[in-house]
């Protein structure tokens, strides 16, 4: 499933951040500044070293001054721009304006050994310029120089147009001569992008890794009671099982981020590979766009929409099935936790719960996910409608049956209306709602009673809320059969925040609303943020993309605050 398939990679992302901790943590014994450089042996040899397992890069500084003045003055704080770029200034004389500097980190005997990579012919003159901060710099027999920066000393040595810095004078000579080949795909196609290539990580590490973060697990459940653990483990342990293997079968992660001043947008970008023949790049190989029964949610005239349509294989099947069973057991843990239910409740709502997880769990067994959710909204009324695929429509359909009847004789119970009528073999019912007297936003949402259609097919679902959200529900089914072609993102969504905002304003008026909705108004865009997910060869990529407009809006909403602010403390 999609949702499951990005909480995975969410996972593994923390995974890395967590793996990468600690490595550094194993690898960063102190040198003191009081050592004497010429205590290091010259010539001292690397006995076991890798290709660098984690490169990092920062555009070139004409990139980073560039684009954090574009991106200051579009929020509307144009004075932080002016600082970095003096700050930048005083700092890189003598360093290449138009070069990526970089940090490349490979595996010396086991351990992670930084080695930053600064564009400049004259290193001499970049560290004359820091002497206030360092003092003088030492220079070895072979040219290597020495500063100490705090408690620590660094190794610099000239390489070519680049210097070369580590914390160890052997490192040096690992530094590339010229490292742009290395800062393929990054540099200055970013502004910060990050490599990791998981599989130059040791065995043993990975190991110790995945060692930990079970130690870590079982230290936390060891503090839950009883019955709190048990619901947590049965969670845990499937997540645990597949954090482990997209350790052990990652081949590599490559996060991005970059201030597009040509496209008027801030880009996030992130792509996962899997190594090839692995049971985690089949998965991600198995996941391809298909045609999609709700693909008519993607619309430009949207407020916000989500789409996602994609085949899943068999590999994929089973740890989503694996999920519902760690859900299963949970959810029977905590009902027999509660005290708020007697035990026949207990019973019933334990029951209803798996019916649904098992309906969820056949549908996943079909091999795919399609799923559309789209919100059209104004300044005076908004309609919202969502659309799945599911294995058994008429089993949905008794389950909500079912849950209406148990409910039936409750104060202020829901009224439900099942199968009113037939549309194009889709079940159509209503449930209502009265709206409290109280509350007045509801009110002016809902009206005095909350109206919600839902519609079932013997392959789908259907629910729509909304003024005229029936009538937005049956276009959603007449479009179902007209997309043949699977040619798009496996996953996407789009938030356009302007619309969204006056209807908010409708609701409740706002000054801060009000300040970005005429920014809004007078912006390019709406205010956008669109997120993409593409399969690639044994992985996937994934862009978010945050438009200019929304960025001023942000920034209209922070001056709006600050005036209030001031005004409220008198001084304005």
């Amino acid at each position: 499933m999609p949702f499951r398939r990005s909480f995975t990679v969410s996972r593994l992302f923390a995974a890395i951040a967590f793996a990468s901790a600690t490595l550094f943590a194993a690898a960063s014994p102190a040198v003191h500044a009081q050592e004497s450089p010429q205590a290091k042996t010259p010539g001292s040899a690397i006995s076991d070293a890798t290709e660098p397992v984690v490169v990092v890069t920062l555009g070139s500084m004409n990139k980073l001054m560039q684009d954090v003045n574009y991106l200051t003055g579009v929020v509307g704080q144009p004075q932080f721009g002016g600082i970095f770029q003096m700050m930048a200034g005083t700092f890189t004389q003598g360093v290449d304006l138009n070069q990526p500097i970089g940090i490349v980190v490979p595996l010396v005997n086991g351990s992670p050994e930084p080695i930053a990579l600064i564009p400049t012919a004259d290193i001499r003159t970049v560290l004359k310029r820091l002497e206030a901060q360092t003092g003088p710099a030492d220079e070895l027999d072979d040219g290597t120089l020495v500063i100490a920066i705090g408690a620590n000393t660094m190794f610099i040595r000239q390489v070519g147009n680049w210097a070369a810095i580590a914390r160890n004078r052997e490192l040096l000579d690992l530094a590339p001569a010229n490292p742009v080949s290395l800062f393929e795909g990054m540099g200055n196609d970013y502004d910060i992008a990050i490599r990791l290539k998981m599989q130059l990580v040791p065995t043993e590490t990975r190991n110790m890794l995945i060692t930990q973060l079970r130690q870590g697990f079982e230290q936390a459940i060891a503090k839950q009671d009883q019955a709190d653990a048990e619901g947590t483990k049965a969670m845990a342990e499937g997540s645990i099982e597949q954090i482990a293997q997209l350790i052990q079968d990652t081949d590599e992660l490559k996060l991005g981020w970059n201030i597009d001043q040509a496209g008027k947008q801030v880009m996030f970008e992130g792509s996962f590979t899997a190594v090839a023949g692995s049971k985690l790049a089949a998965v991600y190989g198995d996941q391809q766009a298909i045609p999609s029964q709700f693909a008519a949610v993607i619309r430009d005239d949207a407020a916000a929409y989500y789409h996602a349509a994609m085949s899943i294989g068999p590999d994929a099947i089973k740890n989503a099935s694996t999920g519902f069973e760690s859900a299963t057991g949970a959810i029977r843990a905590a009902l027999d936790k509660s005290d708020d239910l007697s035990d026949d409740q207990r019973e019933e709502v334990e029951a209803l719960l798996e019916r649904i997880i098992k309906l969820a769990s056949d549908s996943v067994k079909e091999g795919k996910a399609d799923v559309g959710a789209l919100l059209l909204a104004n300044q005076n009324d908004f309609q919202f409608v969502f659309g799945s695929f599911i294995a058994d429509g008429n089993e949905a359909a008794q389950i909500v049956k079912d849950l209406a009847e148990k409910v039936r004789n409750e104060p202020k119970a829901p009224k439900f209306s099942f199968d009113q009528s037939t549309y194009k073999g889709v079940a159509m019912h209503l449930i209502e709602a009265e709206v409290p007297q109280g509350e007045e936003e509801l009110q002016q949402m809902f009206g005095p009673q909350l109206r919600v259609h839902v519609g079932t097919g013997p392959k789908s679902v259907y629910v729509a809320v909304g003024k005229d959200s029936e009538s937005l529900m049956k276009q959603l089914i007449d479009s179902g059969a007209s997309d043949q072609a699977g040619i798009r993102p496996i996953g996407q969504f789009r938030v356009k925040l302007l619309p969204i905002l006056q209807y908010a304003q409708s609701i409740n008026t706002n000054e801060v609303i009000a300040a970005m909705i005429d920014t809004l108004s007078r912006a390019t865009d709406g205010g956008d943020v669109i997120m993409v997910q593409k399969t690639i060869a044994n992985g996937q990529e994934s862009r978010l993309m945050i438009s200019e407009g929304l960025l001023q809006a942000v920034g209209s909403a922070v001056r709006q605050a600050q005036q209030a602010k001031m005004q409220n403390n008198g001084n304005f």
